[in-house]
């Protein structure tokens, strides 16, 4: 999981540097010599939306999702574990709908030869980050799950800032 975490981290950091690096150039180009560079759009735009679907991934590792606590932090314990079993098979259910949906788009895609229309870049290429971003998705769900049911580990609110488990004594 460390070297997934790695992997993550650094596709996702050099998407988004390489992204916003175009987008700049592009604004550059268009503003300060007079030059519209229309390709540019095409290539910052999957750059970006790969750095985003990849993000969802480190956010869940991470415990940055965005969470509504109010009923969460005043309910019991049962409660809490209700809540946490329907959020990972949602999670994971949610995985698997993304990949399945992914896969159909990019033979889709794939089967139709379909090109963006400046670069003239493969659309299935673009397409190809769902079923990536849906696997991911669905690996750190079952990680999840394994500390929940397995392990036994739960996050207190504090320690999911940190991203530390904690080992509940039952």
């Amino acid at each position: 999981m460390k070297v997934l975490s790695i992997i993550e981290n650094a596709f996702s950091g050099l998407f988004f540097l390489v992204g916003i690096s175009v987008s700049l150039y592009s604004v550059f180009m268009r503003y300060i010599v007079g030059e519209s560079q229309s390709w540019a759009t095409e290539i910052y735009t999957m750059l970006l939306v790969w750095a985003i679907f990849i993000g969802f991934s480190t956010a869940l590792r991470d415990n940055k999702h965005i969470a509504i606590d109010l009923l969460y932090d005043r309910a019991g314990p049962l409660f809490r574990k209700i809540c946490e079993v329907m959020t990972l098979a949602l999670g994971i259910a949610f995985s698997i709908f993304i990949i399945q949906t992914g896969v159909d788009m990019v033979l889709t895609a794939y089967a139709q030869g379909i090109k963006t229309i400046d670069v003239g870049f493969p659309i299935w290429i673009n397409y190809l980050i769902m079923p990536i971003a849906g696997t991911l998705l669905f690996i750190r769900f079952c990680e999840k799950a394994f500390r929940f049911f397995i392990k036994k580990e739960i996050y207190t609110k504090e320690q999911q800032n940190e991203s530390t488990p904690v080992r509940k004594v039952e």
